[in-house]
């Protein structure tokens, strides 16, 4: 009978027991579901849609093939993988180089018409690239007081006083789906050798990790849980920041500058290119826990703005097309701008040739030697006013100007085998050999090294030129070969009493080639 009451109390307490334990886990089901503070609300997901070197390529580009980029397009697709202006789920970002060093829209208008676009596109932040400065830092203010959103670059700083200049800021804090993000910009340090050096003469680019140790400590004090970069900096160097910014928790360095499609994530730290001129974006995905602040994971999906030639499957954002059709309208008012003036006209000749290679070397006097081929040279200058539809006859080819360091030796094996035309220097054949005179009056030296400016297309190897084969690792300038040619006329305030002509210096600095001859 004892055993039996006990059995029977056992059971009780049995009972008793599980009778709580569901009551214990209906309570935590119930606070799991109503709390905002539960496991299941801690994991956010915080999509980035990130685009670099733009370039105010704001028309669709072609090949033989294919339709590549535009604005509008880009637009489209973006709200085809989720993006929307008035959503808090996800951000807009460009890694710098928006509105210069690109096509004529952009270019003619110093890059006014590509703000419309980014504005009208939601942009939320950019890091300043090294062509931001390309028109002077007073268009740059005035491009980015225009702008609906801020330019980031927490390693841009006045010489003088160590601080960020008044039109820029290190970083921002926004809410992305809950979450604050600190986006911390950074420009590249080779601003300072590869931008018209009077436009940045006040300005220093200081060291990135440097600069993320210092800025990203400040930005969680302030309230931020997750920190993310904007670099316009290659990404091939975004690879030796990858021990700091998995110590400071940073999971995405996003880059630029050079054009480089890039996806790879090691130590927890995922680096991003998306290459250039709105031909391709990144949609980035960062899963998040808001209660360790720690993130999960991410992914990154490249998304392609490219169609067959006449079969767009997208229909283009009308209101963005739209603003880029009023800027295209107002293309041939800005070409008729005149730039300068000449009572007697420039003849195809020497002091029209120099007069290309004097201007890069003005523009870019850092650089040692300029050289271009003959046969990019096409149209002489009337006389009257020089408009800018003369100088884009002149040298009618959509050449940029690349920087390319070489040998003496080198340089003496493309002025023998192709000659061109050049500044610096100039030279005389003899025989098989040609020799050459630096402008101080001193031999070209085999042995020591130069800066060169040369055109792509001969850099290329264009005309049979040797460049690409000696160094592969020139650097674009992404400026056009006639902008130097239209700053310097402009700079000098030419008029008919002070006439172009009288400026220019026509030594003969070569050979023409037979057929010019």
């Amino acid at each position: 009978m004892r055993w039996q009451m006990k059995m029977l109390m056992n059971r009780k307490i049995f009972i008793v027991a599980a009778l709580l334990l569901a009551s214990v886990v209906l309570i935590y089901e119930q606070i799991s579901t109503d709390s905002p503070n539960a496991q299941k609300d801690q994991v956010r997901t915080i999509t980035i849609f990130y685009t670099s070197d733009e370039h105010g390529y704001l028309e669709p580009t072609r090949d033989g093939s294919k339709t590549y980029g535009g604005s509008a397009n880009v637009m489209a697709a973006l709200k085809e993988h989720g993006y929307r202006l008035d959503s808090d789920k996800s951000i807009l970002l460009s890694g710098g180089d928006i509105w210069a060093g690109g096509p004529a829209i952009s270019h003619w208008f110093e890059g006014r018409s590509t703000v419309q676009v980014t504005n009208a596109m939601g942009y939320d932040a950019a890091t300043i690239g090294n062509h931001e400065f390309d028109y002077g830092q007073d268009i740059l203010q005035k491009n980015i007081k225009a702008a609906k959103f801020p330019f980031l670059s927490a390693n841009l700083l006045v010489t003088e006083t160590g601080k960020p200049p008044d039109y820029c800021q290190p970083y921002i804090i926004r809410q992305v789906n809950g979450v604050r993000v600190a986006i911390i910009g950074l420009t590249t340090r080779k601003t300072s050798s590869i931008v018209i050096p009077s436009n940045i003469s006040d300005l220093s680019f200081t060291d990135y990790e440097e600069t993320l140790r210092r800025v990203v400590p400040k930005a969680i004090a302030e309230g931020a849980q997750l920190p993310v970069v904007i670099a316009h900096i290659c990404t091939s160097e975004l690879r030796n920041l990858i021990p700091v910014a998995s110590e400071l928790s940073i999971p995405l360095l996003a880059g630029g500058h050079c054009h480089q499609p890039e996806n790879i994530e090691q130590e927890g730290v995922r680096i991003i290119g998306p290459g250039a001129h709105w031909q391709v974006f990144v949609k980035v995905d960062i899963t998040f826990d808001t209660a360790t602040n720690e993130t999960l994971k991410t992914k990154a999906e490249f998304v392609p703005i490219e169609h067959p030639l006449g079969e767009n499957p997208r229909t283009p954002d009308p209101a963005i097309e739209a603003i880029v059709n009023q800027w295209s309208k107002k293309m041939p008012e800005a070409l008729e701008e005149a730039v300068g003036y000449t009572e007697t006209g420039i003849q195809r000749g020497w002091p029209l040739y120099n007069l290309l290679m004097d201007s890069w070397l003005w523009a870019y006097p850092d650089a040692d030697i300029a050289i271009s081929n003959f046969g990019g040279f096409r149209e002489a200058f009337p006389p009257g006013e020089i408009i800018r539809t003369d100088i884009m006859a002149t040298w009618p080819f959509e050449n940029e100007i690349i920087s390319v360091e070489l040998t003496g030796k080198q340089i003496l094996e493309n002025l023998t085998c192709c000659g061109g035309t050049v500044g610096g220097l100039t030279y005389r054949r003899s025989g098989e050999q040609v020799k050459a005179t630096l402008k101080d009056g001193h031999a070209l030296d085999p042995e020591a090294t130069y800066r060169v400016l040369v055109n792509n297309f001969i850099y290329e190897g264009g005309d049979n030129y040797l460049f690409k084969a000696q160094n592969p690792n020139g650097y674009n300038l992404g400026v056009r070969i006639e902008e130097p040619v239209i700053k310097w006329i402009q700079s000098q305030n030419t008029s008919p009493q002070r006439p172009l002509e009288i400026m220019l210096d026509g030594t003969e600095r070569g050979e023409l080639p037979p057929y010019m001859k």
